[in-house]
């Protein structure tokens, strides 16, 4: 998923506002004031537009206020509210709110000073609420001790391996080079690597024309990637990264092959996703040096790596793990073996309510418009067609002797998402903006029928406490069952993996926002509904009673 970019260049179009901009490099906000007639303004004149005299003075102002008035700009790439400021100082001054709940905003809500930066190096004041400024403080002290952690081991890695040559093995490799490693890709098919190699190529030549990527330091990464089909490569690498097809037989006969001719040092890294790590680690002779390295997708973009440990992972393989992912720009966040592990576990289990919630009577664009609202950069369904998701579940459907009405039909209709310009919406040529299509809407309103469930109208409010409530529930069970260390930990996964604003801090921190009393209370009443899969966890249950924040527990392992 895209991080939040600066405001374009923000150059001075006035004479005499060099002081302003100056001020804000160090995070001050500057009024004028007329000496004359006493009074401040945010003009950009030479004069006073009061009295007209030129005896003009800049004064700071407190940076902080309250709103005078808003509006809310619907489907902004960031949460966006136009609004007129009412600062301490009395002046009313027209801004903008970034980065925080505009959907909660009232007229009298105080507001601080927000600082946003221009592709240009400049500094943009805007305004933010003292809760978002809050969410964001959490998530600040909750990276520096994730940093703090990756500066244990001192391992140096120059030199890795990468095995196969797919859409993450091509991400992987290039996630490295970035850090500037030796890579070399191995793939058993030769069309396979010359696919890769190319693809890498292609994929530099676009940075260097876009002036993401100097032609030196391209050429400089491409020197150090080679290819080739020799597994007795590995013999010279610190780090194996393997990043093969979902298949369990394939991953422990890779391994125990990795494991003749790997370095006794070496770091031995799997990419899976959902296979159990434990087991991958058994096919070799060392599985203390075995890790998790689980990338989000594209690998060379998401700053997220999930470091897995297994029930053998040596302290020192997991600090050497982390120490890589900082080496190449990357935050490491180290948890447990279970099935997703720690973001894809819950964001499965958001994924199943969502198929049943459209089943009951809710349609995507409802769903996905109250995920947006949250601040959430797409909802579930545009997701899916973004990453092929109905194309993924079909095969895994197939795969396991499962069946889904609603999944077989989009993929007997060849919409499997935005490459086919059609999955659960519909897309204009060359458009990625979503469009609700009837054609679905009648898929989904059979698929009720097929399944004999009688549709209804559900609310915006079931929508989130369904889909939000229950991923907060799977996150206090992954507390306490030790998968994660921190509660934070949580957090920062789903603010790096998929996107959860900063400024509501993530899962863990939004259900201390929604005070785990009224978590526990709305669970219980959805169990009452719809079955033990809403029992409240017990951590949520024991944390509420003791009035205490589930954003502060740490686990010990």
């Amino acid at each position: 998923m895209k991080q939040n970019r600066g405001f374009p260049p923000a150059p001075v179009l006035f004479p005499g506002d060099e002081p302003f901009w100056e001020a804000t490099r160090l995070g001050i906000l500057q009024a004028k004031h007329c000496n004359a007639c006493d009074t401040l303004h945010y003009y950009p004149r030479m004069h006073c537009p009061f009295c007209g005299s030129r005896e003009l003075s800049w004064r700071r102002l407190s940076g902080r206020g309250t709103i005078y008035s808003y509006s809310i700009v619907e489907r902004s790439p960031r949460p966006t509210a136009p609004v007129i400021i009412e600062t301490e100082e009395g002046l009313r001054l027209n801004s903008v709110i970034l980065d925080a709940d505009v959907n909660s905003l009232n007229i009298g809500d105080p507001v601080t000073l927000h600082f946003v930066p221009t592709h240009d190096g400049q500094h943009v004041p805007v305004f933010t609420t003292p809760r978002a400024e809050a969410a964001r403080t959490y998530s600040q002290a909750a990276r520096a001790e994730l940093e703090a952690q990756a500066l244990r081991s001192e391992r140096v890695f120059r030199r890795a391996v990468v095995i196969g040559a797919g859409n993450m093995g091509v991400g992987i490799a290039m996630a490295v080079l970035a850090g500037g490693l030796s890579v070399h890709l191995i793939d058993q098919s030769e069309a396979s690597l010359a696919v890769a190699m190319e693809r890498v190529r292609e994929s530099y030549g676009r940075d260097v024309e876009r002036g993401r990527l100097a032609p030196v330091e391209r050429d400089a990464r491409l020197a150090r990637l080679t290819s080739g089909q020799d597994m007795a490569e590995i013999a010279t690498a610190d780090v194996v990264i393997e990043a093969v097809w979902e298949d369990l037989a394939l991953k422990q006969q890779l391994f125990a092959q990795i494991d003749r001719h790997a370095a006794p040092e070496a770091l031995l890294a799997t990419n899976t996703s959902t296979l159990d790590i434990n087991l991958i680690a058994a096919a070799t002779q060392r599985p203390h040096s075995v890790v998790g390295l689980h990338f989000f997708n594209p690998a060379n973009v998401m700053r997220l790596i999930e470091v897995v440990r297994t029930s053998s992972t040596s302290i020192e393989t997991l600090d050497a793990a982390r120490n890589l992912a900082s080496s190449i720009g990357k935050v490491a966040i180290v948890v447990g073996v279970c099935d997703g592990f720690a973001g894809n576990r819950m964001m499965i289990a958001r994924e199943r309510q969502a198929a049943r919630l459209l089943l009951e009577g809710a349609l995507p664009d409802q769903i996905d418009r109250v995920l947006r609202k949250l601040g959430l950069p797409m909802g579930t369904f545009e997701l899916q067609d973004m990453a092929g998701g109905i194309e993924l579940t079909f095969r895994a459907r197939q795969r396991a002797g499962e069946k889904d009405w609603l999944i077989e039909q989009l993929h007997a209709r060849g919409r499997t998402g935005q490459r086919a310009g059609r999955g659960y919406y519909r897309y204009e040529p060359g458009k990625r903006r979503p469009l609700v299509d009837p054609e679905v809407t009648a898929l989904i309103e059979e698929a009720s029928r097929v399944e004999g469930i009688e549709r209804r109208v559900i609310s915006d409010e079931e929508v989130h406490d369904r889909l939000i409530l229950l991923m907060i529930n799977e996150g206090a069970k992954l507390l306490a069952e030790g998968i994660v260390e921190r509660a934070s930990d949580i957090d920062l996964i789903w603010q790096l993996g998929y996107g959860w604003p900063d400024w509501k801090g993530g899962p863990m921190y939004y259900a201390d926002m929604l005070e785990l009393q009224s978590v526990v209370t709305k669970l219980t009443a959805l169990r009452a509904r719809h079955g033990d899969l809403f029992r409240p966890a017990e951590l949520l249950v024991q944390l509420a009673e003791a009035s205490e924040r589930i954003s502060n527990v740490r686990t010990s392992r």
